[in-house]
């Protein structure tokens, strides 16, 4: 492995266990999974409505994501600070590049997570997984 991999490697691993960037897999059944959805919408869903009369800004991006067929809830957090270099950096390396096979403006939506409310996202119910997505 070249030095400087290694070295942003290591620095990127750092930064992620400083800012308490979780990443967890929990075994449940779906009944659990289910009552754990639910709790946690309603509970992204008072943030929705409350930000709407605070000033506060979203400090972290959150996901929440269940496999019926691993039966495993996995929560993702994940300072935003972090989430906007991932998509400045992912902005630059398409400008670099000749573009992406498809037009989406990296950088007009990392400024735009960068001044939404705290809430709720994005909600993806399917038969293979279900996926919440939201700013806190």
């Amino acid at each position: 492995m070249l030095p400087g991999l290694k070295a942003l490697l290591i620095t990127v691993a750092v930064l992620l266990t400083l800012s308490s960037c979780l990443v967890v897999a929990v075994e449940k059944t779906e009944r659990e999974a289910e009552a754990e959805l639910q709790g946690t919408r309603q509970r992204v869903l008072k943030l929705s409505t409350n930000s709407y009369s605070s000033s506060s800004q979203p400090h972290r991006l959150k996901m929440l994501v269940y496999d019926p067929e691993e039966g495993q809830l996995l929560r993702i957090s994940l300072p935003l600070w972090l989430v906007n270099k991932g998509l400045n950096h992912e902005a630059e390396s398409q400008a670099r590049s000749h573009g992406p096979d498809f037009e989406f403006d990296m950088k007009g939506f990392s400024r735009a997570v960068r001044e939404m409310p705290p809430g709720l996202l994005a909600e993806v119910l399917t038969d293979r997984e279900k996926v919440l997505l939201w700013l806190e």
